[in-house]
């Protein structure tokens, strides 16, 4: 069967699962640019955001809110415990784990917000800062909706 071309371009435009994580991908590299000089990668930096939000949750929570898997965020998290910026520990039973902020944690990310504010100043100003209001309200919509989502079966 012959692959209609002007079919694979419709795709290649349309699909939102590329073109969501292409933007992902750029908005990311931009963030990661303010960041650099604090050793934080955007997504560290997110969770230490999110750490410091819950207080102690656990890996499930977060690997919940963040849409990841457990393993892929264990990863994360294993290499942000060397750096002494997060402690994971045993929660209240032996199924649980809990993620908590260091101080150096804190301080690492007290040191980080100034960079994330450039950041999140220099989207708002070349984007809008009502559109990105819009996105990020459109994007919290699209989770849901994909999170409810039948599976391809």
């Amino acid at each position: 069967m012959a692959v209609d071309p002007a079919e694979i371009r419709a795709c290649a435009q349309s699909c939102a699962a590329a073109n969501v994580r292409r933007a992902s991908r750029a908005v990311t590299k931009l963030y990661g640019r303010f960041m650099a000089s604090t050793g934080l990668e955007p997504t560290q930096y997110s969770l230490l955001v999110a750490c410091s939000l819950t207080g102690g949750a656990t890996v499930s929570k977060l690997a919940e809110a963040f849409m990841m898997d457990r393993s892929a965020l264990a990863r994360n998290l294993a290499i942000m415990e060397k750096r002494s910026l997060v402690k994971v520990k045993a929660g209240e039973d032996r199924r649980t784990r809990k993620v908590t902020l260091t101080p150096f944690g804190e301080a690492t990310l007290a040191n980080a917000l100034p960079h994330w504010r450039e950041a999140q100043h220099a989207v708002e100003t070349q984007f809008g800062a009502e559109r990105l209001q819009r996105l990020l309200s459109d994007l919290k919509d699209l989770m849901k909706i994909t999170a409810r989502a039948p599976d391809g079966d």
